[in-house]
């Protein structure tokens, strides 16, 4: 291994998708040719310069904006990852404690935000203790702190809102 290798890589050579690129490429090209477009008329329909049509065709450009353009140019449905053989697996798995914050929030949302549970505001353990008496959450493995973390990100994700602090502690509810 060189010293070079050893190194982190950049985010462009890591964040890449080349086989779902030229599966897409590879169809905007049929259909354009099913319509009888050339690359002068892609142009004219999306202002992308033929040399970008044909780097697209062969899967090369990596802004996803070019291939929406063109599929909307050439009325083709960009295809689910799926239809091109991608697994559907990402870079790197979550660590353990991340997955099960991901759990967390998915029944938070689930059985808090969709339900209609924040209408008045709610502290993070009251929250706690209505999952607890719904049966949704281990008592003993979840915390009103790993609640207090969930919410933050809803706050964060403008979901919800801080509407009051009362002793300390933060009072949730839906973003007016």
């Amino acid at each position: 291994m060189t010293m070079h290798d050893s190194g982190p890589k950049k985010r462009s050579s890591r964040l890449k998708s080349p086989e779902y690129r030229k599966a897409v490429g590879k169809k905007l090209r049929e259909k354009r040719q099913d319509k009888g477009y050339s690359l002068s008329d892609i142009k004219d329909m999306t202002t992308i310069a033929p040399k970008t049509t044909l780097e697209m065709e062969k899967g090369l450009t990596t802004n996803i904006d070019y291939y929406v353009e063109y599929a909307k140019a050439v009325g083709y449905d960009l295809a689910p990852l799926t239809t091109t053989g991608i697994e559907l697996i990402p870079l790197r798995e979550l660590p353990p404690k991340k997955q099960e914050r991901a759990f967390l929030t998915r029944k938070v949302r689930q059985h808090i935000i969709q339900s209609g549970f924040l209408s008045e505001g709610k502290t993070a353990q009251q929250i706690r203790t209505h999952l607890i008496s719904i049966n949704v959450i281990d008592g003993e493995k979840i915390t009103t702190t790993d609640v207090s973390g969930v919410m933050r990100n809803f706050v964060l994700d403008e979901t919800l809102e801080v509407v009051l602090k009362s002793a300390g502690k933060n009072i949730y509810a839906f973003k007016k």
